[in-house]
């Protein structure tokens, strides 16, 4: 657990993401919003979540609309000078920001810093952050767990949250008070996941 704290302090809330244009909008925002995409060795394009890959890039607003325009419009294989993508592309992209979301989430678990269940959030003492509230889970037992945290809510099912604690399902998780650039990392990931689901 010293390992997981230790690596979730190193996580800073004020690091600045660098700005980069999206291929279809022609907007900018900080990279941690958009998703980056390279071609592989073998001609393909797929997307590189993590932003860590090398070489050229083109980079898509998070969001489901615009990476559908983009693929209709081939704009991929113009800027990456490529003629063939991933299969199912908007799927994978959204399996693998699921990924990091729950690897994310499973980090701060281990950390003692991520709950899950309403009845251990409504018991902990310390303050809720931030909510993860599942699809179909209850609206008012989500706002009065949450008080004045932030909710995440509607594109999360409750098998993908339950994965993170190894049960079946699971309604709420929370993030608690402490390591705030892990709680805005954590954010950043989910808000491109709400932008792919739509």
């Amino acid at each position: 657990m010293s390992k997981v704290r230790s690596h979730l302090t190193k996580i800073s809330p004020t690091k600045h993401a660098p700005i980069r244009t999206c291929i279809v909008t022609g907007n900018t925002d900080q990279s941690d919003q958009l998703i980056r995409f390279v071609v592989s060795p073998d001609g393909v394009i797929f997307p590189d979540i993590g932003h860590k890959l090398d070489g050229r890039g083109a980079w898509v607003m998070a969001c489901r609309a615009v990476l559908e325009q983009a693929i209709k419009s081939k704009r991929l294989e113009k800027a990456l000078k490529a003629s063939a993508i991933v299969p199912d592309l908007i799927e994978y992209v959204d399996q693998q920001l699921l990924f990091r979301v729950q690897h994310m989430l499973g980090m701060g678990r281990r950390a003692g810093v991520v709950i899950g269940g309403a009845g251990k959030i409504s018991a902990s003492k310390r303050l809720v952050t931030m909510l993860l509230a599942a699809s179909d889970a209850s609206e008012r037992e989500a706002k009065t767990l949450a008080a004045q945290a932030y909710i995440h809510k509607g594109y999360i099912t409750g098998e993908e949250l339950g994965k993170v604690f190894g049960r079946s399902s699971l309604a709420f998780v929370a993030c608690l008070e402490e390591y705030e650039g892990f709680k805005v990392s954590l954010d950043r990931e989910l808000c491109r996941l709400k932008g792919i689901r739509g």
